[in-house]
C-alpha cells in the first residue's frame, strides 16, 4: 500500500536549473531508492547538462497531495 506522499527535488550543478517530482511510497527507504534511480535517469540523458544533477531534497509530506491543508485542520 502507497500511503505516503514524497517530494524530491535535483539541481542541475552546471544550469543552475533544478527538476522536481513527487510520488507515493511505503517508506523512506522506498523513496531514497526512487530517488537514485531517477537520479541516475537525470545523469544518463544524452544532453549537454547530464551528469551534472545531484539530490537536494527528499520530503515526506504529511498531507495528501491534492489537499494543501494539514488533515487535523480540516
Amino acid at each position: 500500500m502507497n500511503n505516503k506522499f514524497f517530494k524530491f527535488h535535483f539541481k542541475n550543478d552546471k544550469t543552475e536549473r533544478g527538476t522536481s517530482c513527487h510520488k507515493n511510497f511505503d517508506n523512506f527507504t522506498d523513496a531514497m531508492k526512487f530517488a537514485y534511480d531517477y537520479l541516475d535517469g537525470l545523469n544518463n540523458k544524452p544532453v549537454k547538462e547530464a551528469g551534472q544533477y545531484r539530490i537536494i531534497g527528499v520530503y515526506e509530506i504529511l498531507y495528501t497531495h491534492d489537499n494543501s491543508v494539514p488533515s487535523e485542520l480540516n
